[in-house]
């Protein structure tokens, strides 16, 4: 099925939903722009949390990779969440909004999150630290900002393969 987007783009869908009067093309360009927050999910757990790299090669090792990676973007979320109104009234008299850095802030966590847990100090002055920090490295969001991508730089680069039993990030 197409559906047509701002711009004039022409996007393919495909779908298993067949009745045409049931479900016609229109409520599908209502759906489409709702799908962002899945995939930018979706691109968070697997280029910011490496959820595809695994420590090991067993079931339970993948599962405890996974759901480890499920746990630092859920905190994460969490502290970001609390923040979120903070920021804005911060930030109300300025050009853009602001959000917290993602890729920064899981790093912050992913250095703290033994230390969250087994330190000697309160978890809260964990979490109070951590929220520092993430209020500390804010990205302007810049709206309607739309790049063309260069695809060839991209095509010369490969990725050594490297086998290794751990996991670089969390």
């Amino acid at each position: 099925m197409s559906v047509k987007l701002p711009k004039n783009q022409i996007e393919i869908l495909i779908t298993s939903l067949l009745d045409i009067e049931k479900y016609p093309s229109k409520i599908f360009k209502k759906l489409y722009p709702k799908r962002w927050g899945v995939e930018t999910f979706y691109d968070e757990l697997k280029n910011k949390l490496k959820v595809e790299h695994f420590s090991g090669y067993s079931n339970q090792s993948i599962q405890q990779d996974f759901y480890a990676a499920l746990f630092i973007s859920n905190i994460q979320t969490l502290i970001v969440s609390e923040l979120e109104d903070e920021i804005t009234l911060e930030n109300k008299n300025k050009k853009y909004n602001y959000k917290i850095n993602t890729n920064l802030s899981y790093g912050f966590l992913k250095n703290r999150i033994l230390e969250l847990f087994f330190s000697e100090n309160s978890q809260e002055n964990s979490i109070i630290e951590l929220k520092k920090l993430f209020k500390e490295n804010q990205i302007p969001i810049r709206p309607n900002r739309s790049n063309k991508r260069n695809t060839s730089k991209y095509r010369t680069r490969r990725k050594p393969k490297v086998t290794k039993n751990q996991k670089d990030t969390i």
